[in-house]
């Protein structure tokens, strides 16, 4: 594969990331240029990174990446995408496609139209999440029933909880609340934290009851990510067996039973990539893939129906302990 080549537009923390891979791997990547909204922020990001910067959208098309990253704020994410879109440009946009449901639907038009549009929906690419899925499909569990996930928010939970469970597109009921506890401050996006505050965060609870029966139950704290006193669990119950943690019970077809420990390894590992860094590398890879020959790294639908039940969690959130309903979506099949 030739070098991949992109644009990034945005100047946040989430678009340091595609900076970080160009520069780590710069015989598989190039961060042609970070447009920036001002000239203070773009020189602010060429000397902190040490990527080439600009203002000027014109600029940006000259070079002719193989396709936009879009990593601007979630608000704005669809818009700067469709402008890009709107001109032609194949676009990878960061989580979530849209924060509203026309903003969902109009991404799917687009699609429908034949635009080359994907959402870097990366949790699914951790190696950790790799294995864990190709235990489930591998059968040993049975047919997965159940799946308790502390470990991502909001859309990537759901994205998660829908591959596992395998439940493709059915709608589910929603059920949960949003619970407040104090909690001191250990870690945070710059690192360690020590004389840390006690502070309030919130913890949301939330179960999913897909149309077969199948039970997703989301738990999340808001600080989950950037703790050292809040970790990850994720329990998967099937039929024939559980995986808990890297715990994995079951009892084969001759009615033996095993209990073993699964494990993982991030290939980058060497270059100090964290599990997230490395699964956008890989979608990365996918969008460069879908450019060449229209294989989607991550299908815009799945995206969408992972945006839409998020939507559907705030609405719960919104009236604790009531019932919400998804409805099929157009993008639902």
């Amino acid at each position: 594969m030739d070098k991949i080549r992109y644009v990034i537009v945005g100047s946040g923390w989430r678009s340091e990331f595609y900076v970080r891979i160009a520069k780590a791997m710069p015989d598989k990547f190039e961060a042609a240029a970070m447009l920036c909204r001002t000239e203070a922020k773009a020189k602010q990001m060429e000397e902190k990174l040490g990527v080439y910067t600009t203002t000027s959208e014109a600029e940006c098309r000259s070079l002719k990446p193989d396709f936009i990253v879009v990593a601007v704020d979630k608000p704005s994410v669809f818009k700067v995408s469709r402008n890009w879109l709107d001109k032609g440009w194949p676009v990878l946009c960061e989580t979530p496609a849209g924060l509203k449901m026309e903003d969902l639907e109009d991404a799917w038009r687009f699609h429908c139209y034949g635009t080359r549009f994907q959402v870097a929906e990366q949790y699914h690419c951790y190696p950790r999440y790799e294995k864990i899925i190709e235990v489930v499909k591998s059968g040993v569990l049975g047919d997965p029933q159940a799946v308790d996930l502390s470990a991502a928010h909001d859309y990537h939970a759901v994205s998660l909880i829908r591959r596992i469970l395998g439940v493709g597109f059915e709608n589910a009921f929603f059920t949960g609340k949003r619970f407040t506890f104090p909690v001191l401050e250990t870690a945070g996006r710059d690192g360690i934290i020590e004389n840390g505050q006690i502070k309030d965060s919130y913890r949301i609870r939330m179960d999913m009851e897909f149309d077969s029966g199948k039970m997703g139950f989301y738990d999340f704290d808001k600080i989950q990510y950037h703790s050292r006193i809040r970790g990850i669990e994720i329990r998967i119950q099937g039929d024939r067996g559980e995986l808990s943690g890297n715990h994995l019970t079951y009892v084969d077809s001759d009615g033996i039973f095993h209990e073993e420990t699964i494990s993982w390894e991030n290939p980058y590992a060497d270059l100090g990539f964290s599990e997230d860094e490395t699964a956008i590398v890989k979608m990365l890879e996918g969008m460069k893939q879908y450019v060449d020959n229209g294989t989607e790294c991550y299908p815009v639908a799945e995206a969408l129906q992972d945006a839409y039940f998020s939507l559907c969690m705030e609405k719960a959130l919104l009236h604790p302990y009531e019932t919400i309903q998804s409805q099929t979506q157009m993008w639902g099949y």
